[in-house]
């Protein structure tokens, strides 16, 4: 039996139309991976579980992790990244977890799901052993971590260096460790090390860890810098200085990974510094030094890569050289370029791409240039050399591109220009000239006609009008610069409207109902108000310390009084709800903007 070709058409369609269905049935709408940073570790170190999720839906559950009881399993929160591909949308979700073990052995880790849609997504196994030691610790953090009589600190901060002398323009890896074995509120402030006579980049912060010294657990949170020396001699990296909140020393043996144990306790203010550090820098060796050496120092790659390689005369050939690896990227220096009769060269543009790779700087430097053949025929862009000195190695390297062949093709109607004509000094062109067009003889009337344009109204308005509005463009933009590079200054900009909001959302809470709500409103705008004028944490920022910070701004006493009696107006409401009145929350809620306005007032920096 024959088919028409109608129905040969619907057939295929239907079939198309059904294909994506099942293919898109065929394909999982969640994804779980789960890793280990390292497969074995001492039983006084820890690993870190990362649990991936992606899918279509940005709205993806949390992973539900199994008993682990041979091991303390701390969140260290998680991170999203949205991708848009061809118009399809992909969430990812990462979440970090913190193992700590508690005996040696190999211990499975199975079990890693999330159920989405009524479908239930699992990981795959992972094995994690666990060995009686792991990474001694070196005699030099023993004896930084012991006070003089013989106890562990609770707290210190090294600065160390991966190399003491270096060759100028090296790179050295500065790390600052800051170890606490106490609960701490808030975040540290940290003022950073000075650099003099270094050029420096920030590599990053490592997620903090902990690390057993002496038997005593400690939290360390590390930041690195990449410093690289401008000068030959001895250089001096400055002492580094934290500032936070921990808890009394009474209760030093706390857990410090317990969020809630120090809660009700009052916080003692501690700064500790870390010494400084001394670099000697040593010049280049003039052995085998390149006479057109240019100061390059690390390790480099070099490609030469035309978007062209057949053109007409005089058309444009853009080549691109790019140097890359690890090292000062933007202390590269561009490759040198001959002399050549057959092209004119030109500079068109230059870019550099930092990049961060095992706390290593590098990346890559691109220099575009443009090439103009000046005649038809096999023309060549020959080999261009590029040096610099290898560090690790202790020697100069030479490196080159390839030459690149170029076909110049000769344009329809060319002819190679003959040389102009000379022309003798009295030679008088005239009326009767045929091979230049004569104008005049005489200038005539030389005095302007009529108004000068640049001086009318519509001319000044219509050239002025945007000169107006870049200066204040660029006014705008030098203001979130300064918003995005201060963070002082764009908390103390931000407070007020921060503080009146959350006034706002109290004003709407102010009921029998919700009083415990409401107090607890009051208390973050004040606190946080505070905290953001000083550009300090507002964890454990208590009554006493504001009433110090606002004694040091010469507040009269009854403010301080005033701001003293809400704040502790709102900790009472919290335990004795059910005695307040809706009397007194109309009053504390007045007190509160009375207070707030006067805070207005204070010049905090």
């Amino acid at each position: 039996m024959s088919v028409r070709p109608a129905t040969w058409l619907l057939m295929t369609m239907a079939l198309l139309m059904i294909a994506p269905m099942v293919a898109a049935q065929s394909t999982p709408e969640v994804t779980i991976e789960a890793s280990l940073d390292r497969d074995s570790i001492g039983l006084d170190e820890q690993a870190t579980l990362v649990v991936v999720i992606s899918g279509r839906d940005q709205n993806l559950p949390a992973p539900n992790l199994p008993t682990l009881p041979m091991f303390e399993v701390y969140s260290q929160g998680h991170s999203t990244n949205i991708s848009i591909v061809n118009g399809a949308v992909t969430a990812s979700h990462t979440y970090r977890y913190m193992l700590l073990p508690h005996k040696p052995g190999t211990f499975p880790i199975d079990q890693i799901a999330i159920v989405y849609n009524n479908r239930r997504y699992k990981a795959g196994p992972l094995e994690l052993t666990v060995l009686q030691k792991g990474t001694s610790v070196s005699p030099r953090l023993e004896n930084q971590a012991s006070e003089s009589d013989g106890k562990s600190k609770d707290y210190f901060l090294e600065a160390v260096v991966d190399k003491t002398n270096p060759y100028v323009n090296e790179q050295v890896t500065l790390t600052l460790k800051f170890y606490i074995a106490v609960q701490y509120y808030g975040s540290p402030e940290l003022t950073e090390p000075s650099t003099t006579g270094f050029w420096t980049e920030l590599i990053g912060n490592k997620a903090p860890y902990f690390q057993k010294i002496n038997g005593r657990s400690y939290k360390v949170i590390e930041r690195k810098y990449a410093l690289f020396p401008t000068q030959t001699g001895e250089l001096t990296i400055g002492r580094a200085t934290i500032r936070t909140t921990v808890a009394d020393r009474s209760r030093r043996y706390r857990d410090p990974t317990d969020l809630f144990g120090d809660f009700f306790g009052r916080g003692v203010e501690i700064s500790i510094r870390s010494e400084s550090v001394k670099i000697a820098a040593r010049p280049l060796p003039d052995k085998g030094k390149p006479a057109d050496f240019t100061g390059t120092i690390g390790k480099f790659r070099i490609e030469a890569i035309a978007d062209k390689t057949s053109v007409e005369v005089n058309q444009p050939i853009t080549l691109a050289i790019t140097i890359s690896g690890t090292g000062n990227i933007k202390s590269v220096a561009e490759p040198s370029i001959p002399d050549l009769p057959d092209f004119r060269v030109y500079r068109a543009s230059s870019g550099e791409k930092v990049s961060k790779i095992n706390d290593k700087i590098g990346g890559s430097k691109t220099y575009e240039e443009v090439f103009i053949p000046s005649r038809p025929g096999q023309l060549e862009i020959p080999a261009l050399a590029f040096n610099f000195f290898d560090p690790d190695l202790g020697k100069y390297r030479y490196l080159t591109t390839r030459s690149i062949k170029v076909d110049v093709i000769k344009p329809e109607g060319y002819i190679a220009s003959p040389d102009v004509p000379y022309g003798a000094p009295d030679l008088t062109i005239g009326s009767h000239a045929r091979d230049i067009r004569f104008i005049k003889q005489d200038l005539g009337e030389t005095s302007p006609i009529g108004q000068l344009l640049i001086v009318t109204p519509l001319y000044l308005l219509v050239n002025g009008l945007p000169v107006l509005v870049l200066a204040g463009m660029i006014v705008i933009r030098r203001h979130r610069q300064r918003l995005a590079g201060n963070i002082a200054y764009a908390r103390s900009r931000g407070a007020s409207r921060q503080a009146k909001k959350r006034l706002a959302t109290a004003r709407k809470l102010a009921d029998k109902a919700t009083v415990t709500e409401f107090y607890a409103e009051i208390s973050r705008a004040l606190t946080s108000y505070i905290a953001d004028k000083l550009n300090i944490s507002p964890n454990g920022l208590t009554i006493d310390s504001i009433e110090q910070r606002l004694r040091g701004k010469s507040t009269d006493d009854a403010f301080i009084l005033d701001v003293q009696s809400i704040l502790q107006q709102c900790d009472f409401a919290r335990f004795a709800p059910a005695s307040l009145t809706d009397e007194d929350i109309n009053t504390s809620l007045k007190k509160a903007e009375q207070v707030m306005t006067m805070l207005e007032g204070i010049r905090f920096a």
